[in-house]
């Protein structure tokens, strides 16, 4: 029933749903307090007046313990992509799916027996549970997107997953106003448990993916069912899957094939260029977009310097309503516009954003009108991140390596990016009620404009090219030795065209 067979549509129901439900740990339950924050400032203060703290916690302390609150998702989420490896390389993606979204829907039951019982320390316990199964399902739900579906399909489903992330982040922001469930916090946190249910009972249907079986498990009839699972062949096309087959074969590294340690993998990822530029890549790519987390925790706080309570969560909410609005509209644009001109475009723009939002809102001290600017930049800012560059910074380190290697430069790739994401969403609360929008510039501006010159440089565009020739590109571009080898194989690009395929078209 739940078999895609290459159908556009079937493919966009089954990985669509599954992407929601197995992302709705991360997007609801991180964006939810961006409108709720006074509901849980309420709880955590009355929690400590109840144990004998008469006069609750200052506001000083309060922002230091609700940014770790919220930060400590961050520490939960990189031990989950250290672990990710191990789980998906060992028993495959689909079984590290069902894995994690057990452990999710512990996550969600502790924090809903949180707030009932006002134990705060329980709700900070459920983030590190909930954050750890996030960081392995994402790693799980990216390579099983890239490896189930065909290629022509596989920017298009891999962009379902940063979409879908986003749909929950609208409910989140949503639900936690005021008006919704913002006052009612056992609602608010309870409801991600039906989601978690859902997972679970979506994944044990599914297949294995063909490459994984292929590759990984070298067995080449259930790698062919899995095939015919996802992609659809019938008696006459056995042909054409075999080929299919034999052109993932082309993945296979003979160099690195064995069996070797996670660690002495990672030293080999280090020390082989191509490896490591991709690793570059995916990690840049990320840095771009790192001031997506704190605008979704904070943009309520943010406006509310110049905004009423009321204004400032209908704003975040508007922000996030056309985040998601301009990534419906990507997936219809991520297969006809480069992987490379997508980020290269919209990086630009998403930075310049972060600028607007800067200007206009020192502006409204000198000029009170020019506040609505800020919101303005806002929402530029989630439309560029929405429409590609958010969706394609997560999943195009995938497109980068080959099978031997993808789970664990992916797993670094993320864990790299979850380092950066706390140290500057940790930072923004303290730093912006010091110096207000000018922190900013050090902390999202100024790294997004050094990645995106690194990338101007050394990304190479992927779209409806097979994995292994894009890593063949990455050898030619980085390793000297197997440069003659490999050139006439390596497309050159010049602005963004591939030169090998006009020869080709000339022939």
């Amino acid at each position: 029933m739940l078999a895609p067979k290459g159908r556009m549509h079937y493919c966009l129901i089954v990985f669509g749903s599954l992407g929601a439900v197995v992302n709705f740990p991360e997007g609801y339950s991180n964006s939810y307090p961006n409108t709720s924050y006074k509901s849980f400032q309420k709880m955590i203060n009355d929690s400590y007046i109840a144990r004998g703290d008469e006069g609750g916690i200052s506001q000083n302390v309060y922002i230091w313990v609700w940014s770790a609150v919220l930060n400590v998702w961050f520490l939960g989420y990189l031990l989950g992509t250290f672990v990710t490896p191990y789980f998906t390389e060992h028993y495959g993606r689909k079984k590290t799916l069902l894995g994690s979204n057990f452990i999710a829907l512990i996550g969600s039951v502790l924090s809903f027996l949180s707030v009932m019982l006002s134990v705060p320390e329980l709700f900070f316990a459920s983030r590190v549970v909930a954050s750890m199964s996030s960081g392995i399902s994402f790693g799980a739900l990216i390579l099983f997107l890239q490896e189930a579906t065909p290629t022509e399909y596989r920017g298009m489903t891999s962009f379902l997953s940063e979409n879908t992330f986003i749909a929950t982040t609208v409910m989140g922001i949503g639900f936690g106003m005021d008006a919704v469930f913002g006052k009612n916090l056992p609602v608010l946190t309870g409801i991600s448990i039906i989601p978690a249910v859902i997972s679970i009972i979506l994944v044990i249907p599914l297949r294995e993916t063909p490459k994984f079986l292929l590759l990984n498990r070298n067995d080449r009839k259930a790698a062919m069912e899995s095939l015919k699972f996802y992609r659809g062949t019938a008696e006459g096309d056995l042909i054409d899957a075999d080929a299919v087959l034999d052109e993932m074969l082309l993945e296979v590294d003979d160099e690195t094939s064995s069996e070797t340690s996670i660690l002495r993998s990672v030293v080999t990822v280090l020390r082989e260029p191509h490896l490591r530029t991709a690793f570059f890549i995916g990690c840049l790519t990320l840095q771009v977009v790192v001031g997506i987390w704190s605008i979704i925790y904070l943009s309520t706080d943010m406006l509310e310097v110049h905004f009423s309570e009321d204004v400032a969560q209908l704003a975040s909410l508007i922000f996030i309503v056309a985040n998601f609005m301009a990534g419906m509209a990507g997936m219809f644009i991520i297969e006809r516009f480069g992987r490379r001109t997508l980020v290269l475009w919209l990086g630009l723009f998403n930075t310049i954003s972060l600028a607007l939002f800067v200007t206009f809102d020192q502006l409204a001290y000198i000029y009170d009108p020019l506040k609505w600017g800020s919101i303005v930049a806002l929402i530029l800012f989630g439309v560029t991140y929405g429409i590609g560059l958010g969706p394609i910074a997560f999943f195009i380190t995938s497109e980068l390596v080959a099978q031997q290697h993808r789970s664990l430069v992916q797993s670094m790739v993320f864990a790299v990016n979850t380092v950066a994401n706390f140290t500057f969403s940790f930072a923004t609360l303290p730093a912006y009620n010091e110096i207000q929008s000018w922190s900013f510039i050090p902390l999202f501006i100024i790294p997004s404009s050094l990645s995106l010159i690194y990338l101007f440089f050394n990304m190479p565009e992927t779209v409806g090219r097979e994995v292994h020739d894009i890593v063949e590109e990455l050898i030619a571009r980085t390793n000297k030795k197997k440069v003659s080898t490999t050139k006439d194989k390596s497309p050159i690009y010049f602005c963004d065209i591939d030169t090998r395929k006009e020869k080709d078209d000339m022939a």
